[in-house]
């Protein structure tokens, strides 16, 4: 994958963020209302959102260190609460953009917490096949090879 097509994903990410925080708050209600919602659906995305963009940024080939994601990540979400200001029946609240730094977090640890599951799982893997290449062959040693 080139570098270029990769920012598709984080592009297509911030771009229905920023789409969605132009809905008018009443269509967004009534949308939240008409899905029986328990919680605040927009804050769910918000937060999937952050968590998919951090994880898309601290995996390859952008493998961005943890601070320029989180102020990266930041300024969108400054930016889109801001930007809240033009919306009908929006207003920008300090939550959401903790709700999106949690979110940031969350991608994060997700990708670090998988990027050492699978370097665990391949020095696993390669260890194994070094232990069974060695076994049965002695080569170098002074002792006999050992016989059930």
């Amino acid at each position: 994958m080139t570098r270029r097509m990769a920012w598709g994903m984080p592009f297509l990410f911030a771009l229905a963020l920023l789409v969605g925080t132009q809905i008018p708050g009443a269509w967004r209600d009534s949308i939240e209302r008409n899905l029986h919602a328990p919680f605040p659906l927009s804050s769910l995305a918000h937060l999937v959102l952050f968590a998919a963009m951090a994880w898309q940024l601290a995996a390859r080939p952008f493998a961005w260190r943890a601070s320029r994601i989180v102020l990266a990540l930041l300024g969108l979400a400054l930016l889109s609460e801001g930007l809240q200001v033009f919306a009908i029946s929006r207003h920008p609240r300090w939550l959401d953009i903790g709700i999106d730094l949690a979110g940031v977090l969350l991608g994060l640890g997700l990708s670090a917490g998988l990027s050492a599951g699978l370097s665990g799982y391949r020095a696993h893997r390669t260890n194994g096949r070094l232990n069974r290449s060695n076994q049965g062959s002695n080569h170098g040693s002074n002792q006999p090879p050992h016989h059930l």
